[in-house]
């Protein structure tokens, strides 16, 4: 896999997992990675169910098979999100409650470290094509020249992917500290 590919496949993975955040506001996408009990295995809520957003704080998830209800509903209270369900008939509510401000922080934190953890991620790829680089010139496919030329771009690109995770955490940062 090439440096463009591996290190895009890192971004993807970082804006899923932004996507996951709480920010006080109620989205699709903060039940997505909920695993419900059905059939025999685990599958993703909205794989089991329609989920829709009924107001700014408001999920609602209402199952195609109304004998998952309470599956669902244990699935959201253990995901560790910190999110409570209400079981209406055959339809599931969940309330997303304000932030306060120190859970606004930490969520913060949290996202740093997924951050950094992309940034590692990135710094390991540029690593691997450095090594490519390098044999390249040992067996003398390039010149010392377009060595140093390769490894000044590679690094150039490093710098650009990273300035770009960082430029999507810092949005995502204001959105979670807006009130």
């Amino acid at each position: 896999m090439s440096f463009q590919e591996s290190t895009n496949k890192i971004k993807t993975h970082f804006l899923e997992d932004l996507k996951t955040i709480r920010t006080g506001r109620a989205s699709i996408d903060m039940v997505n990675d909920i695993f419900v009990d059905a059939y025999g295995s685990k599958l993703p809520i909205p794989q089991t169910a329609g989920v829709s957003i009924s107001d700014a704080k408001t999920i609602t998830i209402e199952p195609w098979d109304k004998s998952l209800v309470q599956n669902i509903e244990k699935a959201v209270l253990s995901s560790g999100k910190n999110i409570s369900p209400s079981v209406d008939g055959n339809i599931i509510r969940i309330k997303i409650p304000e932030l306060t401000e120190e859970t606004r922080k930490t969520v913060v934190k949290d996202m740093g470290e997924k951050l950094e953890s992309a940034r590692v991620g990135v710094r390991k790829c540029r690593e691997e094509e450095k090594k490519k680089i390098e044999i390249d010139k040992k067996q003398g496919k390039i010149s010392e020249d377009q060595m140093r030329t390769l490894i000044k771009k590679l690094d150039e690109e490093t710098k650009s992917k990273i300035s770009e995770l960082e430029e999507e955490a810092k949005k995502k940062e204001k959105e979670i500290m807006t009130i």
